[in-house]
């Protein structure tokens, strides 16, 4: 089956953002066999791996859309389909239209709508960062973020609505962009989303779809905006000294690049997998 079976609703038109497979990490999956038990190291391997099918199995769920031309909805069933994700470990459930100029370029999207799913990765684990502990809880969220996310879609599919997943390792637009515009939470001085319940402690992925999508909820996140233009924990402390503290912009787009990936990654495979700022972050700490 080819691309020219179903019609994408966009395709992006952004060169200054390109999507980049993270080949280094690839390389993550035998190392906490040597600093933790064989029970946590079996988990970790089956996270990663959940991982990486996962983000396969999400790019495959375009097809099976070719009859698919459904789009009205009803408040009743946005509420079995929160209830559904909730029911799933599903934290944070959001909707906003497709933002095009957070697409990534020459990439097909289908569906005109996104619903933006965040779950917790819990903080017993992630105090614990940089460590193989805090990585095993990444990826498990990882793993099981993007399980929800493909039955969520394959869900919509099967009532008549064009959808798509976008695994929460990586997809085929911006999250952090989209989860703003739902308003789930901020934009973070190192780019990460962060939130009044887990600071950045969360992992997010999109569904896009067809389906007409409930109002976005209204949210007061002032005191949160303010709190984190003052603090800049994730900048001073960030081990990889990966942060820009004035971060890139670009001419002709909105897109911002907080990170320097190449030395992001660097400092993952260097200090045990890192997520520092998952750790330092003020608003993401439970006493």
């Amino acid at each position: 089956m080819s691309d020219i079976d179903i019609e994408p609703t966009y395709i992006g038109k952004n060169e200054d953002l390109k999507f980049i497979v993270p080949k280094e990490l690839f390389s993550m999956g035998t190392g906490p066999a040597e600093t933790i038990d064989r029970d946590l190291a079996k988990k970790f391997s089956k996270y990663i791996r959940g991982t990486f099918k996962g983000f396969q199995d999400a790019r495959k769920t375009k097809y099976g859309n070719e009859k698919n031309s459904k789009t009205k909805t009803t408040p009743e069933f946005w509420r079995e389909f929160e209830q559904k994700a909730r029911n799933m470990d599903v934290d944070f459930i959001g909707y906003t239209p497709v933002d095009e100029s957070f697409i990534f370029y020459d990439l097909k999207v289908y569906g005109k709508n996104a619903i933006v799913l965040g779950m917790e990765m819990k903080w017993d684990k992630i105090k614990t960062a940089p460590s193989a502990i805090c990585e095993i809880e990444v990826f498990r969220v990882y793993k099981v973020l993007g399980d929800v996310t493909i039955e969520l879609t394959e869900y919509l599919k099967d009532r008549g609505f064009k959808s798509e997943a976008h695994h929460p390792f990586g997809g085929k637009l911006l999250y952090g962009p989209h989860a703003v515009a739902a308003g789930l939470g901020i934009l973070g001085q190192n780019g990460l989303i962060i939130t009044s319940e887990y600071g950045p402690r969360q992992r997010w992925s999109i569904i896009t779809t067809d389906a007409e999508i409930p109002e976005t909820k209204s949210r007061d996140l002032d005191t949160l905006k303010e709190f984190c233009r003052g603090c800049g924990a994730c900048v001073r402390e960030c081990k990889g000294e990966a942060t820009f503290k004035e971060p890139l912009r670009y001419e002709n787009s909105p897109h911002i690049t907080h990170i320097d990936r190449s030395k992001c990654i660097r400092s993952i495979l260097d200090n045990t997998y890192c997520s520092y700022c998952l750790k330092i972050c003020p608003q993401g700490k439970k006493t």
